[in-house]
């Protein structure tokens, strides 16, 4: 995948250069605009297939947590105890969980600011092909 910070930086030299674009700057713009919907992509699958990982190795250790309350027989672990325990476990995960989450959603942004264009630079190209 590429670099975000390089996507993002490439993103900001074509919002300074306006409409005031040449040929190259065109189909610079069509591979930025690929390029972020080919992050996106995998950042929604990096976040989607972590995010079923951590429900599912959540939800076991809660579960394991409250089998050792019931193995006791004591009550060394409440049902709050043991969900906060998860809570603490899990913290770096989930950060990074949303993380992942706020970048998907900042590049998502970004080809949506692009695309209207992309859509008239394809129209562009294909007219000076069609001559």
């Amino acid at each position: 995948m590429k670099n975000i910070q390089d996507l993002l930086d490439r993103f900001e030299a074509f919002k300074l250069k306006g409409l005031q674009l040449n040929e190259q700057d065109l189909h610079d713009r069509l591979s930025l605009w690929d390029d972020i919907n080919d992050a996106v992509i995998e950042l929604e699958s990096k976040f989607l297939e972590g995010d079923a990982t951590y429900d599912r190795d959540y939800g076991l250790r809660l579960i394991e947590l409250k089998e050792i309350k019931d193995s006791e027989g004591k009550k060394r672990y409440t049902d709050a105890t043991a969900k906060a325990m998860c809570d603490n476990e899990f913290f770096d995960r989930y950060l990074d969980l949303i993380v992942i989450k706020e970048t998907y959603k900042r590049l998502m942004k970004k080809a949506e600011l692009i695309e209207p264009y992309t859509n008239v630079v394809k129209l562009h190209i294909r007219k000076d092909f069609s001559i």
